[in-house]
């Protein structure tokens, strides 16, 4: 009895290190891949994150002046209060960047090190709190690995969020024991919050709120508010949220600024992001036992990418077996009102963060200063997980003490959450980051053959087209880093509307306009040019391997298909040259071919705007052949069964293979 006991405590004690590393290994070292050759995202916003990463270190090391006068949309002050600024955890990227690691396998190593922190923090706290190892390792692999990620992990300042299980942990011993220190915890962790996030500490104020009104409603304990009877309570009080106020005031400052001059976001900019029920069920097709629940909501959803919210089933059973916790005679009063807490705390949040098909009760939280800045409500999972995690550890605590077929169920919790939240990385999206640094390089070098020291800043001028634009501006913005010169290129969370017109058109008659609004002489501004070309068109009709023409079939939803004998409208297509060997392809109806990475990557011809996904890379090939890559780096292949096309083939073999005819003739 006493060795199965030893070895109960060993793998108990193992345990959380287990799931951590399992945790690490199936989510972001897979989306890594083990040379760390990917990084999660696209080229617009994961490289953004990193490009203000990268500055803050600068920053650290003196090499920039100022913080919030980044070098990027020269000459407009404070742009980093445009977007989120991540600086609460500044401090562990620029180890790794001092530790000699370059600026994106930095930005990776800071990401892994934020899943770590997440993991460890939350089991610490679950640990402490109900003093139950499975449930608490496996509660902490909820909050750090959930297929929720999925839905986040293209917006990476949503990832910072260790201090969440501390502020709900603090906030309860506060409620429930009245003690200052506890007070003092819970506010300087919501600081160190926005610090991290000025999203996430917006909506943990959100969730404490509702930890409030719940704990009130159902303990009933004006002991909380007689407390304020003593002047010197009131006195350590204020003293405690004014201490609170002049550390978090050097961040907010910049952002009150940026608001008065932009002004703030309007109700309907917000509506959308606001989730649906159904949005709590809805996934990419990433989750491998939930990819399923990717259908029901693309069509359905307006925004479908700022709704996948679904955290999994186990969480949800948790919550469902609430009822069985509060009706159980064997389960004491006081464990039950403890649930019970916990359980309203999430209706209320749920409730007031709900659409019900235009009507929100969230209308009334965006009255109150400062929410009307967000218009990402969605991310509200992302604190709001915190109820779910608590929630499953205590339910199962308490079943598994009066049940004994819980309690055995509890030891298949582990296997239950990696199961649960198992992911296909193939089906995320990711950028090559050998070839983002390669682009990166190639204006690096232009910009430094052409730029003259006597001018104050660079404008990177171009010809691209609207797929381009995030991706253009980014790349520039990072090879002006490196040099350490300022441009006029930029992309971030919000912009000043004068400065659209350069984004757009990047010319010079644009760049006059923005020099001319910022009273600054355009001549001290070096234009560089790439001279590329934009948009060369030819009609043509496209060959697959089996001699038939492509079809954009209208009677299939427009997706592409392999099978028509003849060159009729619906087999024509228009290729658009962008630049070099980057090419969009539009159909006779005038919408974009797309590889839909939210159905199986086939190719259709439905998107109004050409982006990312509508872009191709042509591949010259013998015999007047052709390959066509697409932007999750696969090719465009036609199925021997259905003729279907889709880019999903690692390789150029027959099927991958196309000609294309002019409309003058053979190419």
């Amino acid at each position: 009895m006493t060795k199965i006991n030893s070895c109960k405590k060993i793998i108990l004690q193992a345990l959380p290190i287990i799931l951590l590393l399992a945790g690490l290994y199936l989510v972001p070292i897979r989306i890594f891949e083990t040379d760390f050759s990917k990084v999660p995202g696209d080229l617009g916003d994961a490289r953004f994150n990193n490009y203000i990463l990268e500055h803050g270190h600068k920053y650290l090391e003196g090499k920039v002046k100022s913080y919030w006068d980044a070098p990027f949309m020269f000459p407009y002050k404070n742009v980093i209060a445009f977007s989120d600024n991540l600086l609460g955890t500044l401090p562990i990227y620029s180890v790794f960047r001092v530790l000699g690691f370059d600026r994106e396998t930095s930005y990776q190593l800071w990401l892994l090190t934020l899943f770590i922190l997440n993991f460890v923090c939350c089991f610490w706290v679950l640990k402490r709190w109900s003093n139950n190892t499975i449930l608490s390792s496996t509660g902490a692999f909820l909050f750090s690995f959930s297929i929720l990620l999925v839905g986040n992990i293209y917006n990476v300042q949503t990832f910072p969020r260790f201090i969440v299980p501390f502020v709900f942990y603090w906030s309860w011993k506060y409620l429930s024991q009245k003690q200052l220190k506890y007070f003092l915890f819970t506010s300087l962790g919501i600081v160190y919050q926005f610090y991290c996030g000025i999203y996430l500490g917006f909506l943990l104020i959100y969730t404490l709120l509702f930890l409030l009104i719940s704990y009130l409603v159902i303990y009933r304990d004006i002991e909380i508010f007689k407390q304020f009877k003593e002047a010197r309570k009131i006195g350590y009080h204020l003293l405690i949220i004014a201490i609170a106020g002049l550390i978090l005031a050097p961040l907010m400052l910049p952002y009150l600024e940026v608001s008065h001059k932009l002004g703030m976001r309007t109700f309907e900019e917000v509506i959308d992001t606001i989730p649906f029920l159904r949005s709590y069920f809805f996934t990419s097709k990433a989750p491998v036992l939930w990819g399923v629940f990717s259908e029901h909501g693309i069509a359905t959803l307006p925004l479908f990418w700022c709704h996948f919210l679904f955290i999994g089933a186990l969480p949800w059973i948790g919550v469902a077996a609430v009822p069985l916790v509060l009706l159980s005679k064997k389960i004491e009063s006081d464990r039950k009102k403890f649930i019970a807490f916990i359980s309203l705390g999430l209706f209320l949040s749920f409730i007031f963060c709900l659409n019900f098909n235009g009507f929100t009760l969230y209308k009334i939280i965006f009255e109150l200063p400062g929410f009307s800045s967000m218009r990402s409500v969605n991310r509200i999972i992302n604190t709001e997980i915190m109820y779910f995690v608590l929630i499953f550890v205590f339910v199962f605590k308490e079943l598994s003490k009066s049940y004994r077929l819980v309690k055995l169920l509890v030891f298949t919790f582990p296997l239950l959450i990696i199961l649960d939240n198992l992911i296909d990385p193939q089906e995320i999206m990711r950028y090559n980051k050998q070839e983002s640094q390669k682009k990166i390089t190639a204006i690096r070098d232009l910009i430094q053959t052409q730029y003259d020291n006597a001018h104050t800043a660079t404008a990177y001028m171009s010809n691209i087209t609207d797929s381009d634009k995030i991706e253009f501006h980014l790349s520039v913005m990072l090879a002006a880093q490196d040099l350490n010169i300022p441009c006029v290129n930029a992309y971030s969370g919000s912009y000043p509307a004068s400065y659209l017109d350069f984004f757009n058109n990047v010319d010079e008659n644009a760049l006059t306009k923005w020099c001319n609004f910022n009273n600054f002489e355009k001549n001290k501004i070096q234009q560089i040019s790439d001279g590329k070309v934009r948009e060369i068109k030819k009609t043509v009709t496209l060959k697959a391997f089996n001699g038939k023409y492509i079809i954009d079939n209208r009677n299939r939803n427009s997706n592409l298909f392999a099978d028509s004998d003849n060159p009729w409208e619906w087999e024509t297509f228009e290729i658009i040259e962008v630049y070099k060997d980057k090419i969009n392809i539009r159909s006779s109806t005038g919408k974009f071919v797309c590889a839909d990475q939210n159905k199986a990557n086939v190719l259709i011809a439905n998107r109004v705007e050409a982006k990312d996904w509508e872009t191709f890379t042509m591949i010259e090939l013998e015999n007047n052949s052709v390959a066509f890559m697409a932007a999750n780096g696969k090719y465009l292949s036609v199925d021997k069964k259905s003729l279907q096309l889709s880019a999903t083939s690692d390789t150029i073999d027959v099927q991958e293979k196309f000609r294309i005819i002019n409309s003058s003739g053979s190419r």
